[in-house]
C-alpha cells in the first residue's frame, strides 16, 4: 500500500469513528433537526503563478441567507476574504497558509439587539493532495483553521475554536477525455468540519457538506462551477440539535501566471 493509499485510509477512519461517536451520544431523544435554510454564495477563486513553485491564492465570498418570506436571497450573510501563499512541493502536492477576514451581517436587520456587523478573523494552513488518472483527477484536501467569533447580539463574547476539515473531491470530465479547454466536467464533493475547543464541548460535527457541482472550463485561465450544497451539524448549545441549509453556489475560478515569458513552461495544470 503506497503512503497515499495509507493516508486515505486513516483519515477516512478517523471520520468515520468520530461520526459514530457522535450519532451515538446520549440526549434527551433522537437526533432534532431544525428547519433548513437557505443561502446563496457568490464566489472567486484566483490564483496568481508567483513563479515556479510560489502561487499567490485570493478567495472571495459574497453570501446571502433566506429571511422571512424570502429564500436564500432575504438579507446579507457574510462577506468573506481568505488569501494565502501556497507551494507547490511536487506536482501532486500544494501546501498553502494565510488570514482569513470573515463580515458577519446581522441576522435580523433592523433589530436593535443586534450590531450590524461583527469582524471574524482566522489563520488557515491546506494541505492539498492531487491523485491524477487518465480519465479524471481525485483530490484530497486537508484544511485547519483557528479562528475567533463572536455572535452579533451586544452581549456575546468572544470565543476560540479551531476547525478540522477534511474534503474529497474530484473532476470528471462529460464531453471530453481529459480536462481540456470547453471541457464540461462533473465535481462530486463531500467534506466534514471538525471543531475542538473549550465552547465546543459535546459538539464537534460543525459541518457536513454534500455538493455535486457541474464544471467549465473556458480556457486555462478561467473555469466555472454551479452546483446545490445540502449541510447538516450540531449546534453549540445542544449537541443533539442539528442545523441543516440548502447553499447555491455559483464560483469563478481564475489562474493568471506573473512570470516573465521566457520562464512558463506548459504543463498540465491540475491545481488552477
Amino acid at each position: 500500500m503506497g503512503a497515499a493509499s495509507s493516508m486515505k485510509v486513516i483519515i477516512l477512519s478517523v471520520v468515520l469513528f468520530q461520526a459514530i461517536h457522535v450519532f451515538a451520544q446520549p440526549g434527551p431523544g433522537n437526533a432534532q433537526f431544525n428547519p433548513p435554510g437557505t443561502n446563496l454564495w457568490l464566489g472567486t477563486y484566483s490564483k496568481f503563478r508567483l513563479s515556479d513553485k510560489l502561487f499567490w491564492d485570493a478567495q472571495f465570498h459574497f453570501r446571502t441567507a433566506g429571511y422571512q418570506d424570502t429564500d436564500f436571497i432575504g438579507r446579507v450573510a457574510q462577506i468573506y476574504n481568505r488569501h494565502g501563499l501556497s507551494y507547490r512541493a511536487s506536482p501532486n502536492f500544494v501546501f498553502t497558509v494565510g488570514p482569513v477576514l470573515r463580515l458577519n451581517f446581522t441576522p435580523e436587520p433592523g433589530n436593535p439587539e443586534f450590531k450590524n456587523l461583527v469582524v471574524e478573523p482566522r489563520i488557515w494552513h491546506e494541505y492539498l493532495f492531487a491523485m491524477p488518472y487518465s480519465r479524471f483527477i481525485v483530490y484530497h484536501r486537508l484544511r485547519f483553521e483557528h479562528r475567533w467569533s463572536r455572535g452579533n447580539r451586544y452581549e456575546d463574547d468572544w470565543i476560540f475554536r479551531n476547525r478540522w476539515r477534511y474534503k474529497f473531491y474530484m473532476a470528471i470530465p462529460i464531453n471530453n477525455k481529459t480536462l481540456v479547454p470547453k471541457t464540461w466536467y462533473f465535481i462530486p464533493d463531500a467534506e466534514i468540519i471538525l471543531q475542538t475547543g473549550k465552547p465546543v464541548g459535546g459538539s464537534p460535527v460543525e459541518d457536513l457538506r454534500l455538493y455535486p457541482q457541474i464544471g467549465y472550463i473556458k480556457n486555462t485561465r478561467v473555469k466555472y462551477t454551479a452546483g446545490l450544497m445540502w449541510t447538516t451539524g450540531q449546534t453549540l448549545n445542544n449537541s443533539y440539535v442539528y442545523t441543516t441549509r440548502w447553499v447555491l453556489r455559483f464560483n469563478v475560478y481564475l489562474s493568471l501566471d506573473f512570470r516573465k515569458f521566457e520562464e512558463k513552461i506548459p504543463e498540465i495544470r491540475i491545481f488552477d
